[in-house]
């Protein structure tokens, strides 16, 4: 289990990191809200050879984590994920993490090259005035290189693994675990209406206790957190059971008017039930 000062990160996101990385040859970084490196360190996956050249070597680390810092920064103000080239000529790419409307920490994806890009480093004139050798050169060759096309279906991919792994809620806030068990009665049983009196007695807080923790860590109070989790299961069931009747599947997730539900999901996600149906066929 990795974790920040506010939020806990299931390993497995550090399994599927180091798939991604074996499969295509992009090293994967996750680093804390403060910007410090939480994963991988450098036993576990040191940075390629041309990078360790220009950060050990030509003394360069302090500028790398200055970029690293800076590209961040500049994609927690755009929300989403930027790519650059930094100044070494390696493609790369830095991307915000927000569970429930808060910062958990930033995803790096990088350390390959563009076939578009020049092939000559940056830094190897000065390393072989340095050094005497070809050394840095042929590191810089020997990294991953992809074509343009194929970078964007690359980073493409990696924007659609970071969302399901937040919405995999394998990213937390460290007081998620005290509402964890009325989250997953929600969750488990859609068609019924908990109460607080009954989510108090599950997790065994006061009721105070829960409706701050949902709050905090879901940025919903108690009861507007399960209305949009029962309509979220509901526009999963009006995708996946096409022909069933959508007042079938507002009783199947607790909404005994079809009429009241229909309101309710209108509300919600600006669209009526039968419209998102409609929306998804054929996607």
């Amino acid at each position: 289990m990795l974790a920040t000062l506010s939020h806990t990160i299931s390993q497995k996101v550090a399994e599927v990191f180091d798939l991604y990385t074996e499969l295509h040859g992009a090293r994967i970084s996750l680093f804390g809200p403060d910007k410090r490196i939480l994963y991988p360190d450098e036993k576990g996956r040191p940075n390629c050879t041309y990078c360790r050249m220009l950060r050990e070597t030509l003394g360069l680390d302090s500028r790398c984590r200055e970029l690293d810092r800076r590209m961040m920064a500049a994609a927690l103000q755009k929300n989403e994920m930027i790519s650059y080239t930094c100044h070494a000529g390696m493609r790369e790419a830095s991307a915000p993490l927000m569970v429930d409307g808060e910062l958990a920490g930033f995803v790096m994806i990088g350390q390959f090259r563009s076939q578009a890009a020049p092939d000559a480093s940056p830094y190897a004139a000065r390393w072989k005035k340095e050094q005497g050798t070809r050394a840095l050169q042929d590191a810089f060759a020997g990294s991953p290189v992809f074509p343009e096309e194929k970078i964007e279906v690359l980073l493409a991919m990696f924007r659609h693994l970071l969302e399901l792994i937040i919405r995999s809620q394998l990213i937390n806030h460290k007081d998620y675990d005290l509402i964890e068990p009325v989250i997953k009665q929600i969750r488990q049983h859609p068609e019924r209406s908990l109460s607080l009196k009954e989510a108090v007695k599950i997790s065994g807080r006061s009721a105070s206790t829960v409706s701050r923790l949902f709050r905090k860590t879901a940025g919903q109070s108690f009861k507007q957190y399960q209305t949009a989790s029962r309509l979220q299961r509901a526009a999963e069931l009006l995708e996946s059971m096409p022909n069933r009747p959508v007042a079938e599947i507002a009783g199947a997730v607790g909404f005994e008017d079809p009429f009241y539900f229909s309101r309710q999901f209108h509300k919600h996600t600006g669209v009526s039930p039968r419209d998102h149906r409609l929306s998804k066929k054929g996607k």
